[in-house]
């Protein structure tokens, strides 16, 4: 993916205070291994001002904070120790996380389920407001294109149906073609793994034919090393009845033989 990879400049998408390195942590540490120098743009990081929804509260619970605490900046201080890791520069975006949102009519976007960690979508934005929120998510990132110059701009692929990540990718898929930016999509995981679905991208967009970006076992480790800073999602992803590493192992394993490395694919126009 890198033919020179000292000329190159990753601007990497991230929707969430995570994904970027869950889903392309690999990537990005080989290509700065290699040269190339690399962002990650963080959408929805801005924080909420309390009462918090139901949902969140419950979150934050289960992160391991106070329901009323702001996570967005303890979630903020873990993905810089992540991206400095990878030797990464980031930069965190205002837009607020689903679980703090409502909809125009005043609802919650998502609530809790019962007895678990899990959340439920379940009044998802109507076509309108989400067509502004990508809108105004397309301008913040043609901005911070013109501040990184990038040569190549790598996003998710929305596996798994978030409509946060779905709104980050479309608004990076407009933003790429506005300036004139190769885009790749990565695969989402680990929600890929427990998740799997097509990829549905806006009209004048197709994916082309994936890649596995194979890296040695140094590299690999550097990735779940930056992982390990997210503890708060953790909690979540990895524990007694889960072992996320493992998974991720597993998983790339089936990918490729070489099994260490990460999946892409380049987005054609058309």
């Amino acid at each position: 993916m890198l033919r020179d990879p000292g000329a190159i400049r990753i601007l990497a998408i991230s929707s969430h205070l995570d994904d970027a390195v869950l889903s392309f942590g690999a990537g990005l540490a080989q290509a700065v291994r290699d040269g190339a120098k690399a962002t990650v743009y963080t959408v929805f990081a801005g924080t909420a001002e309390p009462p918090y929804s139901p949902a969140a509260e419950r979150m934050h619970t289960v992160w391991g904070l106070s329901p009323n605490e702001d996570a967005s900046l303890h979630r903020r201080k873990e993905d810089i120790a992540a991206l400095g890791h990878l030797g990464v520069a980031h930069h965190h975006g205002r837009f607020l996380d689903a679980i703090y949102r409502k909809s125009a009519d005043g609802r919650w976007l998502a609530d809790h389920v019962e007895g678990g960690q899990k959340l439920a979508m379940n009044n998802r934005p109507d076509a309108g407001e989400r067509d502004d929120l990508v809108a105004e998510i397309q301008g913040d990132i043609e901005a911070v294109i013109d501040e990184c110059d990038p040569t190549l701009i790598v996003t998710c692929a929305g596996i798994g149906g978030h409509p946060d990540r779905a709104a980050a990718r479309d608004a990076a898929l407009f933003a790429a073609r506005k300036k004139n930016v190769p885009i790749r999509l990565w695969e989402d995981l680990p929600y890929a793994i427990f998740q799997p679905g097509s990829v549905e991208l806006p009209a004048g967009f197709r994916l082309g034919s994936p890649k596995f970006g194979s890296v040695g076992s140094d590299v690999w480790a550097r990735k779940f090393q930056a992982v390990e800073h997210y503890p708060s999602q953790l909690t979540m992803l990895n524990g007694r009845d889960k072992n996320l590493f493992a998974r991720l192992d597993d998983h790339a394993r089936k990918a490729s033989p070489q099994g260490q490395g990460e999946t892409t694919w380049p987005v054609l126009r058309g």
